[in-house]
């Protein structure tokens, strides 16, 4: 078993737990529960970004500039997003036979089946398949909304932790002022760690809002492809499905590639 202070993770703590990763590094998982008194309930906090790192200064700038590297990796892929959906929409004789990307695929696949329940003549099977398919779209284009509105309700609170101790947090408010504790005996090199993880989790909030915008501009794209109020409906999850198997097969590209050497800073 690997010892905690020689791994790196990356975890978003609180509301919105179970939701979709946002782009970068990140997993969400609850906030442990806190004990309160019977005639008081418990306070929801802010969702927090929290950047653990190993002890070892260059593997521990190693994760964050892999880290980096990722969350840019996938901003690309949101930034494809709209031209390869017009493209869908353009027809399927732009794509080679045979080698149509699974993304496009897929949102092929329920639009027809969209546009074969507009055209059901009371097939029980066909109106099963689009529900099932578009529920399961539905269902996860929900969880992301709410990824969203977390992180709209909470601009940011970033921790770091270096092996099992916390170096810095770090709260960034939607007026611009940012509030800070750091260690007493902070180093100079442990300061610049916080600054990176502050600077990744405030990027990967950003990519997310993007992200966003680009599943609203898709849903628009998808809507022309089928007339029927209920391709209207299903614009919004299809698009975010599309979207969501874009950043997915990122990660395992980059997972199957591995990472990078770090350069000669570490970094």
């Amino acid at each position: 078993m690997r010892n905690v202070a020689s791994m790196a993770s990356f975890e978003i703590i609180g509301p919105g737990a179970g939701t979709p990763a946002p782009p970068g590094p990140w997993i969400t998982r609850p906030a442990q529960p806190v004990a309160f008194s019977a005639d008081t309930a418990p306070e929801a906090g802010p969702p927090i970004w929290r950047v653990s790192l190993p002890t070892d200064p260059q593997a521990a700038w190693a994760a964050l500039s892999d880290a980096s590297r990722g969350l840019r990796a996938q901003a690309v892929a949101i930034e494809s997003a709209q031209a390869r959906i017009m493209r869908v929409a353009g027809g399927g004789d732009s794509f080679a036979v045979g080698r149509t990307p699974a993304p496009e695929l897929a949102l092929l696949g329920l639009v027809d089946e969209l546009r074969a329940a507009e055209y059901d003549t009371g097939s029980f099977g066909i109106r099963e398949t689009v529900r099932s398919g578009w529920e399961d779209a539905e269902e996860k284009f929900r969880a992301f909304a709410a990824q969203v509105h977390a992180v709209l309700t909470n601009y940011a609170v970033v921790e770091t932790h270096v092996g099992l101790v916390l170096i810095g947090r770090t709260r960034v408010g939607w007026t611009g002022d940012v509030h800070s504790l750091l260690a007493s005996e902070l180093n100079p090199v442990q300061a610049d760690m916080h600054r990176r993880a502050l600077a990744l989790a405030i990027e990967s909030r950003t990519v997310l809002l993007h992200t966003f915008t680009t599943v609203l501009r898709g849903a628009v794209i998808v809507a022309t492809m089928i007339s029927s109020p209920v391709g209207a409906v299903a614009a919004l999850p299809a698009a975010w499905k599309f979207i969501d198997q874009l950043l997915t097969e990122t990660r395992s590209r980059r997972s199957c590639a591995g990472r990078t050497t770090p350069d000669e800073h570490g970094r």
